[in-house]
Protein backbone atom coordinates (compact mmCIF):
# COMPACT_ATOMS: atom_id res chain seq x y z
CA UNK A 1 0.00 0.00 0.00
CA UNK A 2 1.61 3.22 -1.19
CA UNK A 3 1.03 6.50 0.51
CA UNK A 4 1.57 9.90 -1.05
CA UNK A 5 3.65 12.33 0.98
CA UNK A 6 1.72 15.16 2.55
CA UNK A 7 2.38 18.53 0.96
CA UNK A 8 1.44 21.64 2.82
CA UNK A 9 -0.27 24.29 0.71
CA UNK A 10 2.09 27.02 -0.42
CA UNK A 11 1.77 30.57 0.86
CA UNK A 12 0.92 31.77 -2.66
CA UNK A 13 -2.03 29.38 -3.00
CA UNK A 14 -3.15 30.27 0.53
CA UNK A 15 -3.32 33.98 -0.29
CA UNK A 16 -4.96 33.24 -3.65
CA UNK A 17 -7.70 31.29 -1.89
CA UNK A 18 -8.03 34.04 0.69
CA UNK A 19 -8.43 36.72 -1.96
CA UNK A 20 -10.93 34.58 -3.88
CA UNK A 21 -13.01 33.97 -0.76
CA UNK A 22 -13.00 37.66 0.12
CA UNK A 23 -13.99 38.54 -3.44
CA UNK A 24 -16.91 36.11 -3.34
CA UNK A 25 -17.96 37.43 0.05
CA UNK A 26 -17.93 40.99 -1.27
CA UNK A 27 -20.23 40.14 -4.18
CA UNK A 28 -22.48 38.00 -1.98
CA UNK A 29 -22.87 40.71 0.63
CA UNK A 30 -25.86 42.41 -0.95
CA UNK A 31 -27.22 44.54 -3.76
CA UNK A 32 -24.08 46.67 -4.13
CA UNK A 33 -22.01 43.64 -5.08
CA UNK A 34 -24.52 42.67 -7.77
CA UNK A 35 -24.57 46.23 -9.09
CA UNK A 36 -20.77 46.17 -9.35
CA UNK A 37 -20.97 42.92 -11.33
CA UNK A 38 -23.74 44.43 -13.47
CA UNK A 39 -21.36 47.20 -14.51
CA UNK A 40 -18.80 44.62 -15.63
CA UNK A 41 -21.43 42.61 -17.49
CA UNK A 42 -22.78 45.75 -19.14
CA UNK A 43 -19.33 46.60 -20.47
CA UNK A 44 -18.92 43.06 -21.81
CA UNK A 45 -22.39 43.11 -23.40
CA UNK A 46 -21.73 46.40 -25.17
CA UNK A 47 -18.39 45.20 -26.54
CA UNK A 48 -19.85 41.86 -27.66
CA UNK A 49 -22.80 43.48 -29.44
CA UNK A 50 -20.43 45.79 -31.29
CA UNK A 51 -18.20 42.85 -32.27
CA UNK A 52 -21.08 40.66 -33.49
CA UNK A 53 -22.57 43.53 -35.48
CA UNK A 54 -19.21 44.21 -37.10
CA UNK A 55 -18.77 40.55 -38.06
CA UNK A 56 -22.24 40.40 -39.58
CA UNK A 57 -21.64 43.60 -41.56
CA UNK A 58 -18.30 42.24 -42.77
CA UNK A 59 -20.07 39.12 -44.08
CA UNK A 60 -22.69 41.25 -45.84
CA UNK A 61 -19.94 43.20 -47.59
CA UNK A 62 -17.98 40.05 -48.44
CA UNK A 63 -20.94 38.09 -49.81
CA UNK A 64 -23.27 40.76 -51.20
CA UNK A 65 -21.10 43.87 -51.45
CA UNK A 66 -23.38 46.00 -49.25
CA UNK A 67 -23.58 46.78 -45.55
CA UNK A 68 -27.36 46.67 -45.09
CA UNK A 69 -29.30 44.11 -47.05
CA UNK A 70 -32.81 45.37 -46.28
CA UNK A 71 -32.08 48.88 -47.55
CA UNK A 72 -30.26 47.82 -50.72
CA UNK A 73 -31.47 46.98 -54.20
CA UNK A 74 -29.59 43.78 -54.94
CA UNK A 75 -29.93 41.75 -58.09
CA UNK A 76 -28.21 38.89 -59.86
CA UNK A 77 -27.41 35.33 -58.95
CA UNK A 78 -25.83 36.25 -55.61
CA UNK A 79 -29.33 37.03 -54.29
CA UNK A 80 -30.23 33.38 -54.81
CA UNK A 81 -26.92 31.68 -54.09
CA UNK A 82 -25.91 33.75 -51.06
CA UNK A 83 -28.55 32.26 -48.73
CA UNK A 84 -28.01 28.79 -50.24
CA UNK A 85 -24.26 28.91 -49.51
CA UNK A 86 -25.01 30.13 -46.00
CA UNK A 87 -27.50 27.31 -45.51
CA UNK A 88 -24.93 24.75 -46.65
CA UNK A 89 -22.33 26.18 -44.28
CA UNK A 90 -24.81 26.18 -41.40
CA UNK A 91 -25.83 22.62 -42.27
CA UNK A 92 -22.17 21.58 -42.10
CA UNK A 93 -21.90 23.14 -38.62
CA UNK A 94 -25.04 21.32 -37.49
CA UNK A 95 -23.73 18.02 -38.88
CA UNK A 96 -20.43 18.40 -37.02
CA UNK A 97 -22.23 19.32 -33.80
CA UNK A 98 -24.50 16.28 -34.09
CA UNK A 99 -21.40 14.07 -34.10
CA UNK A 100 -19.43 15.85 -31.39
CA UNK A 101 -21.94 17.28 -28.90
CA UNK A 102 -24.67 15.10 -27.44
CA UNK A 103 -26.19 17.51 -24.92
CA UNK A 104 -28.74 19.97 -26.27
CA UNK A 105 -27.75 23.63 -26.09
CA UNK A 106 -29.88 25.78 -23.83
CA UNK A 107 -30.79 29.46 -24.06
CA UNK A 108 -30.85 32.04 -21.22
CA UNK A 109 -34.56 31.52 -20.57
CA UNK A 110 -34.15 27.78 -20.07
CA UNK A 111 -30.95 28.29 -18.09
CA UNK A 112 -32.74 30.49 -15.57
CA UNK A 113 -35.89 28.40 -15.44
CA UNK A 114 -34.33 24.95 -15.08
CA UNK A 115 -30.61 25.24 -14.37
CA UNK A 116 -30.28 28.03 -11.82
CA UNK A 117 -28.64 30.43 -14.25
CA UNK A 118 -25.91 28.00 -15.34
CA UNK A 119 -25.21 28.48 -19.01
CA UNK A 120 -22.37 26.95 -21.03
CA UNK A 121 -20.11 29.63 -22.51
CA UNK A 122 -18.92 27.20 -25.20
CA UNK A 123 -22.50 26.48 -26.27
CA UNK A 124 -23.24 30.22 -26.23
CA UNK A 125 -20.33 30.87 -28.59
CA UNK A 126 -21.55 28.12 -30.93
CA UNK A 127 -25.09 29.56 -31.00
CA UNK A 128 -23.65 33.01 -31.63
CA UNK A 129 -21.55 31.77 -34.56
CA UNK A 130 -24.60 30.06 -36.07
CA UNK A 131 -26.56 33.29 -35.73
CA UNK A 132 -23.80 35.32 -37.41
CA UNK A 133 -23.60 32.84 -40.31
CA UNK A 134 -27.38 32.89 -40.81
CA UNK A 135 -27.59 36.67 -40.73
CA UNK A 136 -24.40 37.26 -42.69
CA UNK A 137 -25.53 35.16 -45.65
CA UNK A 138 -28.91 36.83 -45.90
CA UNK A 139 -31.25 34.69 -43.80
CA UNK A 140 -34.16 36.70 -42.45
CA UNK A 141 -33.12 36.45 -38.82
CA UNK A 142 -31.90 39.17 -36.50
CA UNK A 143 -28.86 38.99 -34.30
CA UNK A 144 -30.79 39.35 -31.04
CA UNK A 145 -30.49 35.65 -30.22
CA UNK A 146 -26.72 35.80 -30.63
CA UNK A 147 -26.46 39.00 -28.61
CA UNK A 148 -28.41 37.69 -25.63
CA UNK A 149 -26.90 34.20 -25.77
CA UNK A 150 -23.25 35.28 -25.66
CA UNK A 151 -23.76 38.12 -23.16
CA UNK A 152 -25.75 35.86 -20.83
CA UNK A 153 -23.14 33.12 -21.27
CA UNK A 154 -20.36 35.48 -20.17
CA UNK A 155 -22.46 36.63 -17.21
CA UNK A 156 -23.14 33.04 -16.17
CA UNK A 157 -19.44 32.19 -16.47
CA UNK A 158 -18.56 35.06 -14.13
CA UNK A 159 -21.14 33.89 -11.63
CA UNK A 160 -19.85 30.31 -11.77
CA UNK A 161 -16.28 31.45 -11.22
CA UNK A 162 -17.38 33.47 -8.18
CA UNK A 163 -19.55 30.56 -6.93
CA UNK A 164 -22.55 32.80 -6.48
CA UNK A 165 -25.88 31.64 -5.14
CA UNK A 166 -28.66 30.42 -7.42
CA UNK A 167 -30.70 33.61 -7.11
CA UNK A 168 -27.70 35.83 -7.86
CA UNK A 169 -26.79 33.67 -10.85
CA UNK A 170 -30.24 34.19 -12.33
CA UNK A 171 -29.93 37.94 -11.89
CA UNK A 172 -26.54 37.97 -13.61
CA UNK A 173 -27.92 36.05 -16.60
CA UNK A 174 -30.69 38.63 -16.76
CA UNK A 175 -28.09 41.42 -16.67
CA UNK A 176 -26.36 39.89 -19.67
CA UNK A 177 -29.59 39.75 -21.67
CA UNK A 178 -30.61 43.26 -20.59
CA UNK A 179 -27.27 44.72 -21.62
CA UNK A 180 -27.35 42.92 -24.97
CA UNK A 181 -30.83 44.11 -25.96
CA UNK A 182 -30.17 47.62 -24.66
CA UNK A 183 -26.95 47.94 -26.67
CA UNK A 184 -28.50 46.44 -29.80
CA UNK A 185 -31.44 48.84 -29.92
CA UNK A 186 -30.13 51.83 -27.94
CA UNK A 187 -32.99 51.21 -25.51
CA UNK A 188 -31.90 50.60 -21.89
CA UNK A 189 -35.41 50.42 -20.45
CA UNK A 190 -36.47 47.97 -23.16
CA UNK A 191 -33.45 45.78 -22.37
CA UNK A 192 -34.16 45.84 -18.64
CA UNK A 193 -37.82 44.94 -18.97
CA UNK A 194 -37.03 42.30 -21.60
CA UNK A 195 -34.80 40.60 -19.03
CA UNK A 196 -37.41 40.94 -16.29
CA UNK A 197 -40.25 39.57 -18.42
CA UNK A 198 -38.49 36.73 -20.27
CA UNK A 199 -35.27 35.84 -18.45
CA UNK A 200 -35.99 36.39 -14.75
CA UNK A 201 -39.78 36.42 -14.73
CA UNK A 202 -40.34 38.42 -11.54
CA UNK A 203 -40.43 42.10 -10.64
CA UNK A 204 -38.49 42.90 -7.48
CA UNK A 205 -36.50 45.90 -6.25
CA UNK A 206 -33.43 43.69 -5.81
CA UNK A 207 -33.40 42.61 -9.46
CA UNK A 208 -34.31 45.97 -10.98
CA UNK A 209 -31.20 47.92 -9.98
CA UNK A 210 -28.58 45.54 -11.50
CA UNK A 211 -30.60 45.16 -14.69
CA UNK A 212 -30.98 48.90 -15.19
CA UNK A 213 -27.27 49.46 -14.48
CA UNK A 214 -26.20 46.75 -16.93
CA UNK A 215 -28.50 48.11 -19.64
CA UNK A 216 -27.31 51.70 -19.16
CA UNK A 217 -23.63 50.73 -19.13
CA UNK A 218 -23.99 48.56 -22.25
CA UNK A 219 -25.77 51.39 -24.09
CA UNK A 220 -23.05 53.84 -23.07
CA UNK A 221 -20.25 51.50 -24.14
CA UNK A 222 -21.61 50.83 -27.61
CA UNK A 223 -22.39 54.52 -27.98
CA UNK A 224 -18.74 55.37 -27.26
CA UNK A 225 -17.66 52.78 -29.81
CA UNK A 226 -20.01 54.25 -32.37
CA UNK A 227 -21.89 51.04 -32.89
CA UNK A 228 -25.46 52.38 -32.89
CA UNK A 229 -26.86 51.34 -36.23
CA UNK A 230 -30.59 51.40 -35.54
CA UNK A 231 -32.39 54.70 -35.14
CA UNK A 232 -35.97 55.77 -35.80
CA UNK A 233 -36.58 59.46 -36.37
CA UNK A 234 -40.05 60.64 -35.40
CA UNK A 235 -41.05 63.94 -36.98
CA UNK A 236 -43.49 66.25 -35.18
CA UNK A 237 -43.86 63.83 -32.27
CA UNK A 238 -45.13 66.64 -30.02
CA UNK A 239 -48.29 67.13 -32.10
CA UNK A 240 -50.19 64.22 -30.60
CA UNK A 241 -53.88 64.88 -29.99
CA UNK A 242 -56.49 62.74 -28.22
CA UNK A 243 -57.90 61.69 -31.59
CA UNK A 244 -54.56 60.04 -32.43
CA UNK A 245 -55.03 57.43 -29.72
CA UNK A 246 -57.84 55.66 -31.58
CA UNK A 247 -55.81 54.66 -34.66
CA UNK A 248 -52.82 53.90 -32.39
CA UNK A 249 -54.90 51.44 -30.37
CA UNK A 250 -56.26 49.89 -33.55
CA UNK A 251 -52.74 49.60 -34.98
CA UNK A 252 -51.55 47.91 -31.77
CA UNK A 253 -54.31 45.30 -31.98
CA UNK A 254 -53.57 44.62 -35.66
CA UNK A 255 -49.83 44.31 -35.05
CA UNK A 256 -50.44 41.94 -32.14
CA UNK A 257 -52.67 39.76 -34.32
CA UNK A 258 -50.08 39.69 -37.11
CA UNK A 259 -47.37 38.81 -34.58
CA UNK A 260 -49.42 35.90 -33.22
CA UNK A 261 -50.06 34.57 -36.74
CA UNK A 262 -46.35 34.80 -37.61
CA UNK A 263 -45.28 33.02 -34.42
CA UNK A 264 -47.83 30.27 -34.95
CA UNK A 265 -46.69 29.90 -38.57
CA UNK A 266 -43.04 29.60 -37.54
CA UNK A 267 -43.91 27.00 -34.91
CA UNK A 268 -45.96 25.04 -37.44
CA UNK A 269 -43.12 25.01 -39.98
CA UNK A 270 -40.59 23.98 -37.33
CA UNK A 271 -42.81 21.15 -36.11
CA UNK A 272 -43.45 20.00 -39.68
CA UNK A 273 -39.70 19.95 -40.36
CA UNK A 274 -39.05 17.90 -37.20
CA UNK A 275 -41.68 15.31 -38.14
CA UNK A 276 -40.43 15.03 -41.71
CA UNK A 277 -37.72 12.69 -42.94
CA UNK A 278 -35.47 15.63 -43.87
CA UNK A 279 -32.23 15.40 -41.85
CA UNK A 280 -31.43 18.37 -39.63
CA UNK A 281 -28.22 19.26 -41.45
CA UNK A 282 -30.09 19.59 -44.78
CA UNK A 283 -32.85 21.90 -43.52
CA UNK A 284 -30.77 25.13 -43.53
CA UNK A 285 -29.88 24.55 -47.20
CA UNK A 286 -33.55 24.11 -48.10
CA UNK A 287 -34.28 27.25 -46.11
CA UNK A 288 -31.59 29.06 -48.10
CA UNK A 289 -33.25 27.95 -51.34
CA UNK A 290 -36.59 29.32 -50.12
CA UNK A 291 -35.12 32.63 -48.94
CA UNK A 292 -33.05 33.05 -52.11
CA UNK A 293 -36.08 32.34 -54.28
CA UNK A 294 -38.15 34.91 -52.43
CA UNK A 295 -35.27 37.40 -52.67
CA UNK A 296 -35.37 37.13 -56.46
CA UNK A 297 -38.88 38.56 -56.25
CA UNK A 298 -38.15 41.08 -53.47
CA UNK A 299 -34.47 41.60 -52.53
CA UNK A 300 -35.47 43.12 -49.16
CA UNK A 301 -36.40 39.60 -48.03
Amino acid sequence: MSTKPFRAPSMASFFDNLRASRLRAMFRRGELGLVALAVLIGVAAGLLVALIGALSTALHILVFGVERLSSSDLSGRIVLFGPIIGGMLLGLIIFILSKTRKKPMIDPIEANALHGGRLSLTDSIIVCVQNIVSNGFGASVGLEAGYTQIASGVASKIGIKLKLRRGDMRILVGCGAAGAIAAAFNAPLTGAFYAIELIIGTYTVVTLAPLIVSALVATTVIGLIGGHGLSIDIVDASRVTPADYVPAIFLGVVCAAIGIVLMQAVSFIEETARKSAIPGWLRPTLGGVAVGGLALISPQV
